[in-house]
């Protein structure tokens, strides 16, 4: 049995609370598989759709980046004052950290030791969530939309469960979830406008530019410019946007000077991974496989130069537009640390969002 017969026999399955989290890049993109033009927001059409397939909740995977981005910024924040496992390299993206994994093990202290935004949602839906809802989370079906194939491996393994019990039960690519939609006969254009339940709320505009190359580091630097430059932070990071697969830029912020790299591609990667004096003079590296980042996911609708412009466009469009932009502006994000993680780098957030990198040919 295919993943989309799956989540359809889960949906169908009355003892299953079946939910959905979305990603970020699949509100410009999913809009493709039913004839809109690229770059076409869809965010509220894309959750009327799921729960008219009959979806139980449809979340914001955008929430959990924004708690993601106050969790990494933390780290950030005290490795530069220590001044020790820089840079610090993040990655959302499955597919680098197995390269890394493989192939430059040495590389793995500098990870930011937080879970994707798909795991850490995952994670959050079986542990904050399942209480706040009353239910047992092994009663909780949990589905994410992803731009990625390899997201499907992430979910699967092993530290990434709870005693027997994962944090995400199924990923449907961007395809497989217009697939989906189309066999249960919820259609985008036959749905409805629909809002994110609130209980784990709705991410900010930083949040949302996750499903872009640069996108993650321009959260982190608007945590870290809120939390050291107080009334002055700065939001916009123009300095970090841009099409060119390996990105070399110095950002001024909290009384500080970073280099940061920022690099598309598992070529561009490996280059910079096998040249260790240029590796240790940045502060941050942020890696994508894809093009684009995930909006050029292998799980996306199939993918042009023109295609690929159109999304990152319409991201930025939804960030601009938003009236919070900064993580910690969420009230999502400040509603689920004060009930919850109570705050980032806390001994809560840590045992429920942060994970051990392996190397896995060590064993």
């Amino acid at each position: 049995m295919g993943v989309i017969e799956e989540v359809n026999a889960a949906l169908d399955d009355k003892t299953k609370f079946v939910v959905c989290q979305v990603a970020p890049s699949v509100r410009v993109s999913i809009g493709e598989e039913f004839g809109y033009e690229p770059g076409k927001i869809l965010t509220k059409k894309i959750v009327g759709a799921l729960k008219l397939a009959g979806f139980r909740k449809v979340l914001d995977t955008s929430t959990a980046a924004d708690i993601v981005t106050a969790e990494e910024g933390t780290e950030l924040i005290t490795r530069l004052q220590e001044k020790e496992r820089l840079p610090l390299l993040t990655s959302c993206c499955p597919a680098s950290v197995l390269f890394v994994e493989n192939n430059f093990p040495d590389f793995l202290e500098h990870f930011c030791t937080v879970k994707s935004p798909q795991q850490s949602m995952g994670s959050l839906i079986k542990t904050h969530y399942a209480r706040r809802m009353r239910l047992q989370r092994k009663n909780i079906y949990s589905v994410s939309v992803m731009p990625c194939v390899v997201k499907k491996m992430e979910a699967k393994r092993p530290e990434m469960e709870f005693n027997g019990v994962p944090h995400v039960d199924a990923v449907l690519t961007t395809r497989e979830a217009a697939q989906l939609l189309k066999l249960r006969g919820a259609e985008l254009q036959r749905a409805k406008n629909a809002e994110f339940d609130q209980i784990l709320g709705k991410g900010s505009g930083a949040g949302q530019l996750f499903g872009t190359t640069g996108g993650v580091t321009e959260a982190l630097l608007r945590f870290v410019s809120w939390k050291l430059d107080g009334k002055k932070a700065r939001i916009d990071f123009e300095e970090v946007r841009g099409q060119a697969g390996f990105r070399d830029v110095e950002v001024q912020t909290g009384g500080k000077k970073l280099r940061i790299g920022i690099v598309d591609g598992l070529n561009n990667l490996r280059d910079l991974m096998s040249n260790r004096e240029k590796f240790d003079s940045y502060d941050v590296v942020e890696i994508m496989t894809c093009q684009g980042g995930c909006i050029g996911g292998a799980g996306q609708p199939p993918l042009t130069a023109e295609k690929l412009a159109a999304r990152r466009k319409a991201l930025f469009e939804i960030d601009a537009s938003e009236k919070i932009r900064m993580a910690m502006d969420n009230p999502a994000v400040r509603s689920i640390y004060k009930n919850y993680l109570i705050q980032p780098g806390s001994q809560a957030s840590t045992s429920v969002l942060h994970v051990k990198r392996i190397c896995l040919k060590c064993g």
